[in-house]
């Protein structure tokens, strides 16, 4: 693992986009094709052979792109959808079976699902095994801490919970969250923070103090293919980004291969 990923790592976060699929009336992003060939062209000598594809949020809960997308990519692969709660049932077990293992609610483009929504969905997934993926600013979690803690469901927070550089605020909510044996952090997009300087030195605070706390509830994701960036990060970089917080190849193997086959089985 001290080259690239070893054979068999998972990607847990990334998205096919499809220029030609019709999208929500308050999308924030623009949509474009990124398709499966795309992806792995961008993947291709890395190792990364399973993966979690993700749902994007201007498709709202129309999954045809998303279906369309695990089928090609076949054995290995797994989705979080976007669901509410008047889902069809029978939608769901169909879901599962083509191997739809979460939902998503994403309240930094917001709009396809609501925060007060997740009690109600975690009831509706428990069953079937599924985790609830939430991406919402660290300065909200104290909030929603009571709801979060009590979902019953694995919780797996996006982007490394989303904590402000210089608000330590923010990194005491997640930490205070992560205590929670069911919740679980992506250790994905470190551009979203440190903006300005490009360094990520922020986000790789922010891994380590997880790691230290706990490193197999971790689980890292590329963010593919970056659709909130002008100028999209090269895969090398993402991948430093996690053997350096990691710095340890037990530690990287459980982030990359053993914690997501847990988590998404």
């Amino acid at each position: 693992m001290t080259t690239n990923t070893a054979s068999g790592a998972w990607d847990c976060h990334f998205h096919i986009l499809d220029a030609a699929a019709p999208v929500v009336a308050n999308a924030v992003i623009a949509n474009r094709t990124a398709s499966c060939a795309d992806y792995r062209a961008a993947t291709d000598g890395l190792g990364l052979t399973r993966g979690v594809l993700v749902q994007p949020s201007l498709y709202g809960g129309d999954h045809t792109v998303l279906l369309r997308a695990l089928a090609e990519l076949g054995a290995g692969y797994r989705a979080t959808g976007v669901i509410t709660p008047d889902v069809d049932r029978d939608a769901l077990s169909a879901w599962h079976a083509a191997g739809m293992r979460g939902a998503r609610f994403n309240q930094v483009q917001a709009g396809a699902t609501q925060i007060e929504d997740m009690s109600k969905t975690a009831a509706l997934v428990r069953d079937l095994g599924w985790s609830l993926e939430l991406h919402l600013p660290a300065r909200e979690l104290s909030r929603h801490h009571e709801m979060l803690a009590d979902l019953g469901v694995p919780l797996v927070l996006n982007h490394l919970g989303r904590c402000r550089p210089g608000h330590g605020t923010d990194l005491e909510a997640l930490l205070r969250l992560y205590e929670l044996p069911h919740v679980w952090v992506k250790l994905s997009g470190p551009y979203h923070e440190d903006v300005d300087d490009l360094s990520w030195a922020h986000s790789l605070d922010v891994a380590k103090r997880l790691i230290a706390t706990d490193s197999s509830r971790l689980i890292w994701g590329s963010d593919w293919p970056h659709v909130t960036e002008s100028k999209p990060p090269d895969f090398s970089k993402l991948l430093s980004f996690i053997r350096t917080a990691a710095d340890d190849e037990t530690v990287l193997r459980r982030i990359m291969s053993e914690n997501p086959q847990t988590l998404y089985r």
